[in-house]
């Protein structure tokens, strides 16, 4: 290509800068033909935020998926409103105009659907960065396993980040419970954190992944593969939330070519 030979040294420093730069470029192409929503706004379109604040939300800070969100709607030069999901009917009445998108936190799914009006578009933070990953068809697919679910039945619901379990924590005490209701049975629930991962998933039903932001793109794609091959049915939480709540049709409007999928 061109390229000079770089001469670098670990002991000396010499030419690390430069080596960074050259590997950053190599892999500005594919970054910047995947958007998580810029491609889904105009300039001064308003895209509403929903960030709950819980017991399970991290002190004093946003998570990763909801700080890179902000970002590309400042990329898509459209305007970024944050608010608690305690907040978001009174503030769509007194935005004075209509936004392009409301993105939700799942576990705010039920709550967000009814107080936002069906004119505006609806989806969550989980089923944007599915597309940005390539893995939204796939989770998809996997989400109408649910509708199989029996008595019995193990359910593996896998978490990628280590944090300090909460008594109310997304993954091994909504989830379950919300499975409970929505299949009427009493599925076997099988928990794994940060690098757990089976080797052999064929014993399971369905497998249930967190969003995976604390996980390299390796690590995930490896992780669905994995069940891909095994046949066995993989989505993720904000998919497995938005289904058990009637939303998951809804939320996928922005997206028509994977929402045809629901009926294929």
């Amino acid at each position: 290509d061109g390229l000079q030979p770089l001469y670098i040294s670990a002991r000396t420093g010499q030419g690390i800068a430069e080596l960074k730069e050259r590997l950053a470029a190599l892999g500005k192409p594919q970054e910047n033909s995947r958007r998580i929503v810029a491609d889904l706004l105009e300039p001064m379109d308003l895209a509403v935020l929903v960030v709950p604040i819980d017991s399970a939300a991290p002190k004093g800070r946003l998570i990763l998926p909801q700080q890179q969100t902000i970002r590309d709607v400042l990329e898509a030069s459209a305007v970024a409103v944050v608010v608690k999901d305690t907040e978001l009917k009174e503030t769509l009445s007194g935005l004075g105009k209509k936004p392009k998108l409301v993105i939700t936190d799942s576990q705010a799914f039920g709550k967000v659907s009814k107080d936002t009006p069906e004119d505006i578009l609806l989806t969550s933070f989980s089923i944007l960065f599915a597309r940005y990953k390539g893995e939204l068809e796939t989770m998809i697919a996997g989400v109408a396993a649910l509708n199989k679910i029996r008595t019995g039945d193990k359910i593996l619901i896998c978490e990628g980040c280590t944090h300090h379990r909460q008594c109310g924590d997304i993954g091994t005490v909504k989830l379950p419970n919300w499975i409970r209701q929505f299949t009427k049975a009493e599925p076997e629930f099988t928990f794994t954190s940060g690098t757990e991962f089976p080797d052999d998933l064929t014993q399971y039903k369905l497998i249930i992944h967190c969003g995976g932001c604390m996980l390299n793109a390796k690590e995930m794609k490896y992780r669905i593969k994995c069940a891909c091959d095994q046949n066995v049915p993989v989505t993720n939480y904000g998919m497995t939330i938005a289904y058990i709540h009637g939303v998951l049709e809804r939320s996928l409007k922005p997206f028509p070519q994977a929402a045809a999928l629901l009926h294929s």
